[in-house]
């Protein structure tokens, strides 16, 4: 590839590998007016036969519709009594909680006449303060799966509730005879005090049941981990508020674990520079073996197999106490016995900076750590943090009292293989497919002789088990949930459950032979823990309007102890380093199915991976080091919309897996990703066996990593959807001036004006030829992004999809460039050239880009029905019953952010799916076919504060912050600020007069309302 490239000097921005080559193709395709391929007819050519036959019914369904264009006559049956709380038209909110990829969050969710359509965070929850994540945004979708179980099964029959009602009654009462002998129950560990509390009266009820914990979204390894330290029965989080320095060790701590919205809110809040240059920033070191959303946000990235980070953790271990930190009572033994091995000249040096910033930060630091390293590892780092003096500060410990004791999912099949278990209760897992592949838990279930599965699908193991009963989804059940503060929300139901179903806790409550409704065991908890003196009723309706039960305290410094660290760091076996005919092969979370609980979910399926930007698909990643020795090649014509991957056989412990390849910077050397949560063998309509690989054929109780790992070329090649290359941005004035405006901590102290400099015209020419008819009195409205505060996480572009009813197109047609999302990622790597190891530590921005609602918009020039118009407040509106499909105004498009309906989309998801009807929302127009559409800076909601304004306020004048859009109120990191730039007092007035503000293709002077805060990063100076 390098002989292709005409290198530039310096930093270099780009998205894919035949962008960095500037091959003709990439040219062509980024100079196109549309896609390549946007023809009508797709897939397959098409016949002279088929053309006729189609254009024949075009024809006659003219003819059938032209005595009128009334639409269909349809009844419908109003309330003969209006509900006392509903108002027509007006959306309810309510506050709940939810588990959600592994962590809480306190939501708030818009019900319209009864129904959830959209899911916003609770501003009185201290973890989410209304924010969320995508998985959060996402979750309003699964209510309205088409595929989730409706009926009881025994075995491959659907039942009646009073025969699963009778059974189970049965199954109690025979338990109760024998103690519970021979009952095992496996569960997610939902951090739940009703689920806990009927958890252990199920231990006193049958003291001879044993309950099993299996979660692949978090593993063994963090409670072991704990363990190590003295601390069993406790979780770990971040509190980053006071942290100046964060050490990500394999930790995807902004998208991942316990805490991710309030550790990336954190994060962000401690990078503002909302005070110009003169403000200071914390600074991220991330060390990993794959590009993570947390890792592209470092200032300085080391990228390092994953069976090294302990090796790198033990050499900043050994500098931080050589540098003067004490050692903890009883920890001697040990550090004494932390041996790493050598890693080469950058490790050292990346670890001589890290233990510097450190020590000099006592207190204001912390490290992290994944789940994916092994205990040993966490137990180290607790050692360290403990040791700066980090713990009860930027690490807190939370005692969990009520946690049950329980074994994991190997404990569980050796008891099975034992003959032990004759019941197995699976409660809200999936086992089958999630569980490590030596286990073989498809064939143990064959050996127990009762078992019982509640789960939202007929899944994997579903369909193994005797029994399937379908549960409730968290937006249709009662329950509570304890945060990684401590926080305790109620989570109550915002829709009677769409097909008869049970909670969890209301199975457990059954197996103890009581028939409680979750609303009676959650009322029932926490009225036995609140004071006698409390009028409960009035506290109940309290807890449910503020969503909280209980805000979470500081515990304060825990006491640990590291008598077992020692013989856990001497016993633990170190994993060769991989080599070119060895590889390591490391298993990842997706960022989207997550372990394949999230498969059937179509928004996810179709959002772009933050790194790969590849949809409806995972495929095996390696770096261009990893792949140039493979023979694999990096510039595979992703210019067509598709990645043309050639398929390898990766194996390893006698266990194989063919998997398309695709190359991504950043990746260690000799490393292969295996990304999690596709090929689930699932009859539905989003996810199954054709769409991605399974993974965790490979994994195996081993770990998260293996060695030795050896991958053969086939012949085959697969198609992969990727949209790294969609709508790429042209640059008219030159080659290699970035989109992406950066600059160094340091260096833009030293010039705070530095976004001038890419300005290739001086503002004196930018005058327009005529003066501008468009009025810019009054409320002007207008957004700005900050691109230090950007995390990449997708959370706006999901927000905006439940939002604005944006329809999923298929894998297919994302090939051909029909994606409709209204905001898109750009996700740029950057090298530089001039270093002697270019591709040593690839960076990346991300630069979310949706419509700038131009001033002298070009779209508007061109249309030749007005169906795109500019409003007095300065939007560029979109009149859909206007629009005639000539797509003139995406030709003129310069950020290239129209989306256009070539098909009846939103009519193909609801004829597939009747029940994505229900989630749509009422005050968006539903688009059709030839229709175009973009993002409308969510003018519904400008409409509505507007009205409230008009009818509360003497002025009518909405004031600063009332006005939220979906992508700003989903963001976690405030990266969106929206509002008045005519008022000079709003936030994004303030924003907009800082020195980093600049417009996207400003030499173009069509002054976009959309500007961007350019990226400052706080490197250490010696890397």
């Amino acid at each position: 590839m390098s002989e292709n490239v005409n290198k530039p000097k310096g930093k270099v921005y780009w998205r894919s590998f035949d962008e960095l080559a500037n091959t003709a193709e990439f040219r062509d395709e980024a100079s196109r007016e549309f896609p390549a391929n946007a023809d009508v007819f797709e897939f397959d050519p098409i016949s002279r036969r088929k053309f006729l036959g189609v254009m024949g019914a075009s024809m006659a369904m003219a003819g059938l519709g032209a005595s009128g264009c009334r639409k269909p006559a349809q009844h419908i049956l109003p309330y003969n009594r209006r509900p006392e709380d509903l108002v027509p038209g007006v959306p309810s909110y309510f506050a709940t909680t939810m588990w959600v990829a592994g962590s809480v969050e306190g939501l708030l969710v818009k019900s319209q006449d009864g129904r959830p359509i959209k899911v916003e965070g609770n501003p009185s929850h201290p973890i989410s303060r209304g924010r969320t994540s995508m998985h959060a945004q996402a979750a309003v979708l699964d209510v309205y799966d088409n595929n989730r179980s409706r009926e009881p099964r025994n075995g491959n029959s659907a039942v009646s509730w009073s025969r699963v009602e009778s059974a189970l009654d049965e199954l109690a009462g025979s338990l109760a005879g024998q103690g519970g002998r021979g009952l095992a129950l496996l569960v997610e560990g939902r951090p739940s005090p009703t689920e806990r509390a009927l958890l252990a009266e199920v231990a006193r009820r049958y003291p001879q049941a044993t309950l099993y914990t299996h979660d692949p979204g978090q593993g063994p390894n963090r409670d072991a981990g704990l363990r190590l330290a003295g601390l069993a029965r406790h979780s770990v989080h971040a509190d980053l508020g006071e942290a100046r320095i964060v050490v990500a060790l394999d930790s995807n701590f902004m998208v991942e674990g316990p805490n991710p919205v309030a550790n990336a809110r954190q994060f962000a809040d401690g990078r503002r520079l909302e005070d110009q240059a003169r403000s200071g920033m914390n600074r991220l070191y991330a060390i990993e073996p794959t590009f993570t959303v947390t890792g592209a946000n470092a200032d300085n990235r080391l990228q390092l197999p994953a069976s090294q980070i302990g090796d790198f953790v033990a050499m900043v271990a050994q500098r931080v106490f050589a540098g003067g930190a004490s050692t903890p009572p009883g920890a001697q033994g040990a550090l004494s016995a932390l041996s790493p091995r050598e890693l080469g000249e950058r490790a050292g040096a990346f670890a001589d900076a890290v233990a510097e910033d450190l020590l000099a930060h006592r207190g204001t630091s912390a490290l992290l750590v994944g789940d994916r390293q092994p205990a040993w590892v966490h137990g180290l780092v607790h050692l360290v943090n403990a040791a700066l003096g980090n713990d009860g500060r930027t690490v807190r410990y939370l005692p969990e009292p009520d946690r049950p004791e329980s074994l994991g999912i190997e404990e569980l099949v050796a008891q099975i293989r034992n003959g032990n278990v004759s019941t197995l209760v699976i409660l809200d897992a999936n086992p089958v497919y999630t569980a490590p592949a030596d286990l073989e838990f498809a064939a143990q279930l064959d050996a127990v002789e009762t078992t019982i599965h509640l789960g939202y699908h007929v899944d994997e193991t579903a369909r193994r088990c005797d029994w399937h009963i379908p549960r409730s989804h968290d937006l249709e059940c009662w329950g509570d949930l304890r945060a990684a503060d401590g926080t305790v929300g109620i989570q109550q139901p915002l829709i009677d459950p769409l097909f008869r179903s049970l909670s969890p806790i209301e199975l457990l409550a059954r197996l103890l032979g009581r028939s409680a409704g979750g609303r009676d065991l959650v009322r029932d908890t926490w009225n036995r823990r609140a004071a006698a003196a409390v009028d409960f009723e009035s506290t109940w309706r309290e807890w449910l309007h503020e969503g909280v039960v209980a805000r979470g305290a500081n515990p304060g410094r825990p006491t640990f102890s590291w008598r077992d660290l020692e013989a856990a760091i001497r016993n633990h076996e170190a994993l060769p380093a991989p080599t070119d005919s060895a590889l390591e092969v490391v298993f990842a979370l997706d960022p989207s199915v997550w372990d394949g609980r999230y498969a059937n979910n179509a928004w996810l399926q179709e959002l772009p991976d933050p790194i790969t930007k590849v949809v409806w698909d995972n495929a095996a990643l390696v770096g261009p080091g990893t792949a140039r020795r493979l023979n694999l090649n990096m510039n595979t014509a992703t210019i067509r919309g598709f990645e043309n991957a050639t398929v390898v056989e990766v194996s390893v412990d006698g266990r194989s897996l063919t998997a398309p390849v695709f190359v991504v910077p950043g990746i260690a050397d000799n490393v292969i990703v295996l990304p999690l949560g596709y090929g689930r063998e699932l009859e539905a309509d989003v996810a199954g066996e054709d769409v991605g690989f399974n993974a965790g054929r490979l994994l195996t109780t081993a770990g998260w990593f293996a060695a030795g790992a050896t991958v053969t070329r086939t012949r085959a090649n697969y198609r992969l959807a990727t949209t790294q290359n969609h709508h790429s941005l042209t640059d008219d004035m030159g080659n290699y001036r970035p989109f992406i405006r950066e600059r160094d901590l340091e260096a833009y102290r030293e010039n705070p004006t530095f976004v001038q400099d890419y300005e290739e015209l001086p503002a004196y020419k930018l005058n327009s030829l005529w003066e501008e008819p468009n009025p810019r009195d009054g409320q002007q409205w207008g957004m700005a992004i900050d691109l230090t505060s950007c995390i990449g996480c997708s959370a706006c572009t999901i927000a905006c999809q439940a939002e604005n009813n944006i329809p999923v197109v298929g894998k297919e047609r994302v090939m051909m460039g029909r994606e409709m999302a209204w905001i898109r990622l750009d996700r740029y790597f950057s090298i530089d050239w001039d270093s002697d190891d270019t591709w040593a530590e690839p960076e990346v921005v991300t630069q979310p880009v949706a419509c700038m609602h131009c001033e002298t918009a070009p779209c508007e020039q061109v249309c030749p029905v007005a169906a795109t118009v500019h409003s007095p407040e300065g939007l560029n509106d979109m009149v859909y019953n206007r629009c005639i499909g000539t797509r003139y105004c995406a030709n003129n498009c310069p950020y290239k952010v129209r989306r256009f309906n070539f098909f009846n989309y939103s009519k193909e998801n609801d004829e597939r799916n009747p029940l994505y009807e229900m989630q749509k929302n009422p005050d968006v127009t539903v688009r059709f076919r030839g229709v175009m559409e973009k993002c409308t800076y969510c003018v519904q909601r400008i409409n509505r504060e507007k009205i409230h304004a008009k009818v509360n306020t003497p002025t009518g004048v909405v004031t600063d912050g009332a006005i939220v859009t979906a992508c700003e109120q989903a963001c976690p990191t405030n990266a969106i600020v929206f509002g008045d730039i005519n008022d000079p007092t709003s936030r994004v007035s303030r924003l907009k007069r800082m020195d980093r503000d600049y417009a996207l293709l400003s030499y173009l002077n069509i002054h976009p309302r959309t500007s961007y805060l350019a990226q400052i990063r706080n490197p250490h100076p010696n890397l």
